[in-house]
């Protein structure tokens, strides 16, 4: 009886771990501190991606779009996009977008989430991670940074977050649809004080397959000095409000 009890543990303890079970907070590799986006971007093109796109064009990297495996709707949602419905306009931030445009970056644990904020415009706007969770619950609003659940695998911190709004990704705005998965992995470089991440979309509605959207570097910067301004709504959206008051 005791030996069929302890062989009952055991095998409980094996299914556990072949379950994919998380370490304990405190076993987690420590990737917590303040960050500056650093010079390293992979895109699928190789070029910068903040230069704004040519729209009397429609072209992007040198008139190459062989990077971006665009679907015809993607294709046609990127085209059909208005400059000034950008978001961006209005000093909102919305994800993915967010994850690349260059704002410190500050991650911090709690027992079992995990926090990374961005700081704009005077404050830290934050995401949630949740981990051990197999994903949004039913019935999970779309939100400006959607739902993001987390898991170790090796040194490495895997996040994946859906039920983001369609929106711009970039500033030459390629599309994400509401339908997107964002998947992140974040890892110590070699110096063992900064991060390396990569930035893989799969949104079947705008594009073919998944693919590497960006990679960067984010530099330690515990003692980073923070711009406290804030950010002020482009003048196109001040005289689209001027309109609309002058209308009622």
């Amino acid at each position: 009886m005791k030996y069929a009890a302890h062989f009952s543990g055991w095998l409980a303890a094996f299914w556990v771990c072949a379950a994919g079970a998380q370490p304990q907070a405190g076993a987690w590799p420590d990737l917590a501190g303040v960050y500056r986006p650093g010079g390293l971007e992979v895109q699928p093109c190789g070029a910068n991606e903040w230069m704004r796109r040519a729209f009397d064009t429609d072209e992007f990297c040198l008139g190459s779009l062989d990077g971006w495996p665009f679907s015809e709707q993607g294709l046609a949602n990127w085209k059909a996009y208005s400059p000034i419905d950008d978001p961006v306009l209005r000093c909102r931030e919305t994800f993915p977008r967010t994850i690349m445009r260059g704002r410190p970056m500050r991650m911090t644990y709690g027992d079992d989430t995990i926090e990374i904020a961005y700081w704009f415009s005077g404050k830290w706007f934050t995401r949630t991670i949740y981990m051990n969770r197999a994903g949004a619950p039913e019935g999970t609003p779309l939100t400006d940074f959607g739902y993001s659940v987390g898991r170790w695998s090796g040194d490495s911190l895997i996040v994946e977050t859906t039920h983001f709004p369609a929106g711009p990704m970039f500033n030459d705005h390629k599309p994400t649809s509401a339908q997107g998965r964002v998947t992140e992995r974040y890892w110590r470089a070699p110096d063992g004080k900064n991060l390396l991440v990569d930035i893989t979309l799969d949104d079947p509605v705008n594009y073919t397959k998944p693919f590497l959207m960006n990679r960067q570097e984010l530099i330690s910067a515990p003692d980073a000095r923070l711009d406290p301004g804030e950010c002020t709504p482009s003048s196109i959206w001040a005289e689209d409000d001027d309109d609309v008051n002058e209308e009622n």
